[in-house]
Parts: structure tokens; C-alpha cells; sequence
């Protein structure tokens, strides 16, 4: 037997080899293929070998040892599941020999999970499915989902839509209680209804969130934005509006729509329709001749709208082509001509993005793609949004409010675009680009710029993500102090809740500040629908661009580049895939400073022409892969 001093030495010395493991805890990450990494704590991605990777989801957190090898590569060993946070999940239905499993609809989450008999009801092969982790894998390998619920099979009409709702979690119920008051400031509201208020939206919209009135004076413009006021019927902490904050936002997908409040409510008691008096916040600027705003003013306010104006009558309107009969008209657009001349040159203007209207047909795919471009319609419609927002943001000043800001360029990215300027912008010298003030010079130059670079674009795709937050910062894109919006209260609850800071204001009552955690929250909610937006979009296009041949050639731009290759939009259609590199003959370098791929024959860089063809397609795990043509 080993005396006291043995049984010691040996524990010390267990001790002694556990502390000197190179030891660490991380995030599991999955990859194309099998195999992972383990991104730990301090930063380091340690390999997670195939045999390994069966053991754990990615977004597990686990612990691990890190062994090097003679080349000094990382390699994980796995010792302990300290939190899974996957539960439930969408997927497919797939049938494997005498096996029956779900394929996760997961990022990089490259393994089917066995569903036991118990569990397969009456599903069929191909049948999407709501399931939930019934047993972790990290034990023996093996992992069990349960079935919660056999959402329908692939060719059953929208699917898609049904499907999305439930990945994205996205609510379809309303509380039984889900009623409004009455108007609660009517007898303090301005009375404007005598002034022809119109409304200018797409021809089929019901959820009018605004309507405009301009007049034209000596100095320049009258111009009175009224915005709905839901507020003003929906108290704060009542069942609707507790509902539409969970919502945060509309969310407009392909014949599916999810809105932020009942349709009772935003395209009808609140809604600025036509011949109809409704309650309004009315934002008053005098707009001078050269685009400067003034004499700001706001209003609770009774509107009557004249008219539901479409932007392709309001465009044919202001060019001759129709009558509408409404001289407001003219004003609303030579006042929006101003406001865009001075924002060219005391802000930043984006550059313009044509949309992709999809029409269904009975099945709710996608029959025909037709591209939109803006008109003089959409781009006056935009500038009074935008000078009531700016507006809006100066009048509020410290008062609590939320506000949404853009960083500009990614700090990782500012030595990239400075190497880019030393070459192309040389007269830029020391501007210091992390400031508003230099952003602002960088971007002017690159509109002024002889370059045969896409500047412009190039620094667009090493921008910071715009944010909502309680404190107001600068907002980068717009090249603005300050931002704000209150425009689209029906459509966005952040919008709600700075329309009744600015009702406080107007009241001089005192209002609780939105703290972080609200902005986080809304911020959170309104980027998951963008994400459920998107991706039924893009499962539609694809399923519309199988039934082409593979034979057919697209024209199209480069919309990004990386190291791996570079991602197209079709032109005509508006879809996006990516082209590898590996896909081209001879092998290719990359720039990142200025996002290119390049060799002694060709270069491909932002914005440039090519022509595609399809070479693989899975509409349902969204993968659209081109060759050059």
C-alpha cells in the first residue's frame, strides 16, 4: 500500500499535469464540411476533427483541451458540455436506407439527427418539420429530436410563408383584448382639415403611416409632414400594445404578412386614408430656397387626407403626363428638390437601389419578377421622411428619446481605406476618416474621384451596421449630427415610442427614458424579421430560377468579394449567388484593401459586369452557386 507521502506526491502531481494542460473554454463552430473549430474564450479557432464534431452542436459552449502538433496547428479534445443553447428548430424530413432523421434548418450545422419511431407520426419524406432536441449528442454521439409539429409538405401553396413564420418565431396571434380607446388629446388637436393633406404610397398599401401638404412662400416653402398617431388610441402597457412591441416591426414577406398591429388598426382606424379625419403628429418646417430647414414646429393634430396618390401618378403627375388636379403638388416636389441639393452638399446622399417586385400566382410562387425603378414620386417622398426625421432628432435635443445612429467604417477596416487613399485619394492627406466630419470628405472625394475604382462601393462594404439606441450619436450614412425616426408608427414601434416622447415634449410631461435594453430588444426583433424577410425571398427566387434551364446565361454585377470568390445580383432579377474562385481558370490573388481578386489575365472587382450560369441549387438550404459564362 502507499503511505500518506505517496498518495500526496501523486495527487500533486495530478494537480501539477492538469494545471499545465493548455485548457480553455469556446464557442463550437461548424463549417462546410465535417469537421469544426472551437473558438475559445481568448480568441484562438482550435480544429474540432469529424468524430468530435458528431459530439456537439455549433453554438455549444464547451470545454477542451488544446493539443499542437510538430506543425503547430490546434487541435481540440473535447472534456466537458458546459451549455448547449439549441431547443427548437425547423428542418426537413429525410429518409436514409432504414433511417429516418431531420435535416436542420441551422447555419453550418452539417449533420442529420435521428428521429426514433415514436417521434415519425405520419410524416412523409421531404415534409417540413418543428422539432426539439430530445438528447444531446456529446455523451455517445447520437442524438434524438422530438416532432412538435409536421408544418406541411414542400408543394402545398405557401408553405414558405408558414414555414418562415415558424422558424423566425414570428407571432400570428393577437390578445383577445387587442381593442383601442378612444381619442384621448381630441379636444387639444390642431384642427387642419381644411388643408389638402395627401397620401403617395405603392397603389395597393392600406397601412398609411403618413400624408403631405406644402405651399410655397418668400422664403421658399411651408411644408407640414402629418404622421398617424396611434398613440393617441393605444395606451402604453395595454394587450395591443404590449403585442406590437414584441413584434417591433411590420414584416412584408411574399404574399405572407406579419403586421406590427392588428389590420383593424393600421389600415384602418389609424390610417391616414382618404376622406377620413384622423388624429396626427404634424411636423411644420420652412423650407428655404436653398434645401435649409427652419423654424421647426410640432403638433398633435385633426387631418383630413384629400387623396391616396400612387408614386407612378404623383411621377406622371410632375412631369405633365396627368392632371391630378392638386396644386400642393408642385411645392411638395420643387420643396424636395431643394431638400436634396442641400443634403448633396452639406450631408451624404446613399445611392439609389431599384426594388424587385415579385408577382404570385394561385400556388403563391413566384410567376414573374419585375424590376422597379424610383421615380421622382419615391425620391420626393423620401426627402419630406427624411427632413421631418432630421427634424425631429434637432427639436427633441437631450429629451429622452431613441435615435439611431451609424458608426461609419468598421475599426478593423480603417487601415484598409487608409492604404486605399494614400494611393487613390492622395489629397485626403490627414483626414481623420473616424469622424463625421472626414467620412464625410472621404465620401465626397470618392464622388469627385477620377478613379477607376468603385470607391464608393468598396467603403460602403466596410461599414459599421446602423444601431437604435437611448443616446443620440451621429449618424454616419446620412452624414448627419443626429437622426431619429417617427414617420412609420403603424410599421415600427420604435417610431411609436419616440412619437410619444415628442407628445411629452409637446405636453411638457415628464417621460421615462427608453433604456438600452428596450433599443437592444427592438433592434434584436426588427433584425430577426429582416432575416425571415429575406430568406422566404430568396427560397421563392430560387425555386423561380429552377425552372430555367441550366443553359441560361444572366447578366449581372459583382455585389462583394472575398477571398473565396465573389457574390453576383442578376440585373433583371435580383438574386444574388456567389462564384467561387477555384470555379476560374488559374488561381487568383485577393486584395483586400480593395475587395478584388485578381491575376496576370483577369480581375474581378465591385461593381463590375459579368455573365453567370447556374451550376448548383438548393432552394430550401438557400444555395445558389454560378459559373462565369
Amino acid at each position: 500500500m502507499l503511505d500518506k507521502n505517496a498518495l500526496q506526491q501523486l495527487r500533486q502531481l495530478k494537480t501539477h499535469i492538469i494545471d499545465t494542460k493548455d485548457q480553455g473554454e469556446g464557442e463550437v463552430r461548424g463549417s462546410q464540411r465535417r469537421f469544426g473549430f472551437v473558438r475559445l474564450d481568448d480568441k484562438r479557432d482550435v480544429f474540432l476533427a469529424p468524430d468530435d464534431m458528431q459530439r456537439v452542436f455549433p453554438g455549444d459552449r464547451v470545454k477542451i483541451t488544446v493539443h499542437t502538433d510538430d506543425k503547430g496547428k490546434f487541435k481540440a479534445e473535447l472534456e466537458k458540455l458546459i451549455d448547449s443553447p439549441l431547443d427548437c428548430f425547423t428542418g426537413r424530413y429525410v429518409v436514409r436506407g432504414q433511417g429516418h432523421f431531420v435535416e436542420p434548418d441551422l447555419p453550418r450545422f452539417n449533420k442529420l439527427l435521428f428521429i426514433p419511431p415514436s417521434q415519425r407520426k405520419k410524416c412523409a419524406e421531404g415534409d417540413l418539420l418543428y422539432c426539439q432536441v430530445a438528447q444531446h449528442p456529446f455523451k455517445d454521439g447520437k442524438s434524438q429530436v422530438k416532432v412538435l409539429e409536421n408544418i406541411g409538405s414542400p408543394d402545398q401553396p405557401g408553405i414558405e410563408g408558414k414555414y418562415t413564420q415558424r422558424k423566425f418565431k414570428l407571432p400570428r396571434d393577437w390578445p383577445a383584448s387587442a381593442g383601442i380607446t378612444e381619442d384621448v388629446y381630441l379636444n387639444d388637436r390642431e384642427d387642419l382639415r381644411e388643408l389638402p393633406f395627401v397620401t403617395i404610397d405603392a397603389a395597393e398599401t392600406r397601412d398609411l403611416d403618413d400624408a403631405l401638404w406644402a405651399q410655397s412662400n418668400d422664403k421658399g416653402w411651408l411644408l407640414k409632414v402629418a404622421v398617424a398617431d396611434p398613440g393617441a388610441v393605444i395606451a402604453p402597457g395595454s394587450p395591443i400594445d404590449l403585442a406590437a412591441k414584441l413584434r417591433a416591426s411590420s414584416v412584408y414577406l411574399p404574399g405572407f404578412n406579419q403586421p406590427m398591429m392588428p389590420n383593424s388598426v393600421s389600415q384602418g382606424a389609424c390610417s391616414l386614408l382618404a376622406n377620413e379625419d384622423r388624429p396626427a403628429i404634424v411636423c411644420t418646417m420652412q423650407i428655404s430656397t436653398d434645401g435649409a430647414i427652419s423654424d421647426v414646429q410640432f403638433s398633435e393634430a385633426l387631418i383630413h387626407s384629400q387623396g391616396k396618390l400612387s408614386y407612378n401618378d404623383v411621377h406622371a403627375d410632375i412631369h405633365g403626363e396627368m392632371d391630378l388636379a392638386l396644386p400642393s403638388l408642385k411645392d411638395l416636389y420643387t420643396a424636395s428638390q431643394a431638400l436634396n441639393k442641400y443634403r448633396r452638399e452639406h450631408h451624404i446622399v446613399m445611392p439609389e437601389q431599384a426594388d424587385f417586385h415579385f408577382q404570385l400566382n394561385e400556388q403563391r410562387k413566384i410567376e414573374a419578377i419585375v424590376k422597379v425603378e424610383r421615380n421622382d414620386a419615391h425620391r420626393l417622398v423620401e426627402e419630406c421622411m427624411l427632413a421631418a426625421n432630421r427634424s425631429a432628432a434637432e427639436w427633441l435635443g437631450d429629451d429622452p428619446a431613441l435615435f439611431v445612429s451609424h458608426a461609419g467604417l468598421r475599426e478593423d477596416r480603417l487601415d484598409n481605406v487608409r492604404k486605399v487613399m494614400a494611393k487613390e485619394l492622395p489629397e485626403l492627406g490627414d483626414c481623420d476618416i473616424s469622424t463625421l466630419a472626414g467620412y464625410k470628405a472621404l465620401i465626397k472625394a470618392c464622388d469627385t474621384s477620377s478613379s477607376s475604382l468603385p470607391l464608393r462601393s468598396t467603403f460602403a462594404r466596410m461599414l459599421q451596421p446602423g444601431t437604435i439606441s437611448a443616446e443620440a450619436a451621429p449618424h454616419f450614412g446620412l452624414g448627419l449630427e443626429r437622426y431619429t425616426t417617427f414617420t412609420s408608427p403603424l410599421r415600427k414601434y420604435s417610431d411609436l415610442i419616440v412619437q410619444r416622447c415628442i407628445r411629452a415634449k409637446l405636453r411638457g410631461e415628464t417621460i421615462q427614458r427608453p433604456d438600452e435594453d428596450t433599443a437592444t430588444a427592438l433592434q434584436d426583433a426588427i433584425r430577426n424579421g429582416r432575416q425571415a424577410s429575406n430568406q422566404m425571398e430568396q427560397w421563392l427566387q430560387y425555386q423561380y430560377l429552377a425552372t430555367n434551364t441550366s443553359d441560361t446565361v444572366y447578366p449581372a454585377r459583382i455585389a462583394h468579394v472575398n477571398g473565396g470568390g465573389f457574390t453576383v445580383e442578376l440585373e433583371d432579377l435580383g438574386i444574388n449567388g456567389f462564384v467561387e474562385a477555384r470555379t476560374i481558370p488559374e488561381k487568383l490573388s485577393f486584395d483586400a484593401d480593395t475587395l478584388r481578386l485578381y491575376n496576370d489575365h483577369n480581375s474581378y472587382q465591385l461593381e463590375q459586369k459579368v455573365n453567370v450560369k447556374v451550376s448548383e441549387l438548393d432552394d430550401f438550404q438557400r444555395k445558389l452557386m454560378f459559373i462565369l459564362a
